[in-house]
């Protein structure tokens, strides 16, 4: 598991699972189920309403964008919402070029094997594009 932390309210959590198989209920369940278990072990989230959108990813496994919609004054629960969607864009940034002179300086996870990148990943920063999104 790993996290990303974009700014306050924007947060990127990997796992690597796949819940491509599951029902859209069994989804939510288990999204909901990791999250707050992430956040009762580390606490990086405040009090709030917040939007998770679930993203599949046939080599990193499952990315879950978590963003900040509203935060509670009198209240101590966190409220989360899951959205899935479909498509989402990973790159890899190799943290030192020396060491991985035949790839780009940015690499499209889509275009490695999975012994590729299992071999950058640890050298690498990711970076999620949900922008530049393929129809």
């Amino acid at each position: 598991m790993k996290l990303i932390i974009k700014s306050d309210t924007l947060y990127y959590l990997i796992l690597p699972i796949n819940l491509k198989n599951l029902q859209e209920e069994e989804i939510i369940t288990k999204i909901k189920n990791i999250f707050l278990n992430y956040n009762n072990k580390y606490h990086f989230l405040e009090p709030g309403f917040y939007e998770a959108k679930v993203y599949n990813q046939k080599i990193v496994g499952t990315i879950i964008s978590i963003e900040r919609i509203d935060s509670f004054d009198f209240s101590e629960e966190i409220d989360l919402r899951v959205v899935i969607k479909d498509k989402i864009k990973v790159y890899l940034k190799p943290t030192d070029d020396t060491d991985f002179k035949d790839f780009k300086i940015k690499i499209d996870v889509d275009t490695l094997s999975l012994k590729d990148y299992l071999s950058l990943i640890e050298h690498s920063n990711i970076i999620i594009d949900t922008k530049k999104v393929l129809t």
